[in-house]
């Protein structure tokens, strides 16, 4: 019989991005308690934030000079089955609250050949980016990452969401940000068909984990994190009258629920990402709606 464990240990997540990243790798940092280290773009003034390093006191997150998102990324485009290489720059110039936030694509910092969505931000006065994927560039990968508009009786919100099945690895996270543009709170979840019992974090804590693998199939892979995103996700989400919902998703030519994205319809969609189904080139190219 497997036994959980529900650690309380600081990581240091980074969250610079909340890129896919291989089980056995994840376990590796575990074992050695690691904290990870922040990738550059290597483009100058910019910040790149982690965990809990947000002041939850200073919320004065005003600046008077724009972004000019154009200028930093080059003008992005959006529609369906593209080559993500023809697509990359910036997508979406909004603001939550008063904070102004910019959406685009661009080459993966964490995997060669990839492309990610880049959430980027003013925070003290300087530019913060946050990498979600890769989306695509990749042969066997499915993402789907989301973008939405909140509402709460502090304010507007930011949610950021991801599900991503990357040959035998699977992986989901939710990220919740203020009008201040500060994490509030996030979940992430990770299986594999090499060890089918979910990890789970929350903030700096590692909340769900089992000290025995056990290999199963994709499809119990998938299952068994759509299982403990049940468990958890009430506790993030409820709170802002959040619902959420499967996914079907085409992957290894047959569909497939491949995890929950909440059920965000209409303007407070911001922006959705996805890889663009095929099955003769699933991975490659990308579908960017807004």
């Amino acid at each position: 019989m497997k036994k959980k464990f529900f650690l309380i240990l600081s990581l240091g997540l980074l969250l610079t991005s909340c890129d896919f990243q291989a089980r056995d790798e994840f376990e590796k940092q575990l074992a050695a308690d690691e904290k990870k280290v922040d990738k550059d773009f290597k483009m100058p003034d910019i910040s790149y934030e982690k965990a809990g390093e947000e002041s939850s006191t200073n919320n004065d997150n005003k600046t008077d000079e724009k972004l000019d998102l154009t200028n930093l990324y080059g003008s992005g485009k959006a529609g369906t089955n593209l080559n993500p290489a023809d697509a990359v720059g910036n997508i979406i110039d909004t603001s939550i609250g008063e904070s102004q936030i910019g959406i685009s694509l661009r080459p993966s910092s964490q995997v060669a050949g990839a492309y990610s969505t880049i959430l980027s931000y003013k925070r003290n006065n300087e530019l913060t980016e946050r990498e979600f994927g890769p989306i695509a560039g990749i042969n066997g990968l499915n993402t789907v990452v989301t973008f939405d508009k909140v509402n709460s009786d502090s304010g507007p919100m930011l949610l950021v969401s991801q599900v991503t099945i990357n040959n035998g690895e699977t992986y989901s996270a939710y990220y919740i940000f203020n009008k201040f543009m500060s994490l509030m709170d996030y979940l992430v979840f990770r299986t594999s068909t090499n060890d089918t019992t979910p990890t789970v974090e929350r903030l700096d804590d590692i909340v769900e984990y089992t000290d025995q693998a056990i290999p199963g199939d994709l499809n119990k892979a998938i299952k068994n994190r759509m299982e403990a995103e049940d468990r958890y996700l009430p506790s993030l989400l409820d709170v802002y009258g959040i619902n959420y919902k499967s996914v079907k998703s085409l992957y290894e030519n047959k569909e497939m629920d491949i995890g929950y994205l909440p059920d965000i319809t209409g303007k407070d969609r911001i922006l959705l990402t996805k890889t663009t189904t095929s099955t003769d080139n699933m991975g490659m190219n990308i579908d960017m709606e807004k």
